[in-house]
């Protein structure tokens, strides 16, 4: 299901948005900054600061994550079912160790989510379908400039 591509951008979007569904029919939409590839069916997050989003999905399992590189203007619409881990399960306790291993222990883990990909969409600029000569390179030029920096040099 997760591909190359779904897999590389997960990994460099530092910042996605999980909607799940309020017990009153109304949504709730997230911020997720540990959403990482589990495996080539799953996607996780840690609970860190989201109690109305674990409680949601102990209810209603329903969840759509979106990630998008701001700069090329792309990305994916992961929609699923979640699962929620804690206590000594291996999986809660492989993402709280990631986590602490990025960011020491000052963060809290309160459970892991668990997300099984059941459908993926693209998520893409309408400058892609409506500007002709668009592409991944002089959207990322263009919205670089806008956010005012540097692509990041790599050593040599």
């Amino acid at each position: 299901m997760l591909d190359g591509d779904m897999k590389a951008l997960v990994s460099g979007t530092m910042l996605c948005f999980a909607a799940t569904v309020n017990d009153d029919g109304t949504p709730n939409l997230s911020p997720k900054s540990s959403l990482r590839v589990h495996d080539d069916n799953h996607l996780i997050f840690a609970n860190m600061a989201s109690p109305g989003t674990v409680d949601n999905l102990r209810h209603n399992p329903a969840i759509e994550l979106n990630c998008v590189d701001i700069f090329s203007r792309r990305g994916y619409r992961f929609t699923g079912r979640a699962a929620i881990y804690s206590g000594d399960d291996p999986i809660y306790l492989n993402l709280k160790h990631d986590v602490a291993a990025e960011h020491g222990d000052a963060i809290p883990v309160h459970d892991a989510v668990l997300v099984e990909v059941t459908d993926v969409k693209p998520a893409i600029s309408p400058a892609y379908t409506f500007i002709e000569g668009v592409t991944e390179e002089v959207l990322r030029t263009a919205y670089l400039a806008k956010y005012g920096v540097q692509p990041a040099v790599e050593a040599g």
